[in-house]
């Protein structure tokens, strides 16, 4: 399967758009998404991975815990996917935050 194929396909699974959606407005661990979303941990962790393969969500960053566990958050890291279909080839382009974007939002954090 193309990486056409597969975004098309993951963008057609709802459980995988909620996840998009949910980790769009706060970093939020593979546990907490699937405990928000009612989502077996495994379907969440499978999911997950593939959006993250994909390059639309990414590791933010990784706490280790009281237990020594690594915990992993992630954060939705796309602005715009346009899918395009043109002389018989199905196409698409990912935008991502632009950093410029990031710093903003840092900002807007620090001065709440």
């Amino acid at each position: 399967m193309d990486y056409t194929s597969e975004i098309i396909s993951i963008l057609s699974d709802e459980q995988s758009r909620e996840i998009i959606k949910l980790v769009s407005n706060t970093e939020l661990t593979i546990l907490q998404i699937s405990n928000s979303l009612n989502i077996p941990l495994s379907t969440t962790y499978r999911k997950v991975r593939k959006l993250e393969e994909l390059k639309i969500i990414k590791k933010t960053k990784v706490v280790r815990t009281l237990e020594g566990l690594d915990e992993s958050y992630y954060k939705n890291w796309t602005f715009e996917i346009v899918i395009a279909y043109r002389d018989g080839e199905l196409t698409y382009k990912l935008e991502h935050v632009k950093i410029e974007d990031k710093i903003v939002r840092l900002w807007q954090k620090f001065s709440e």
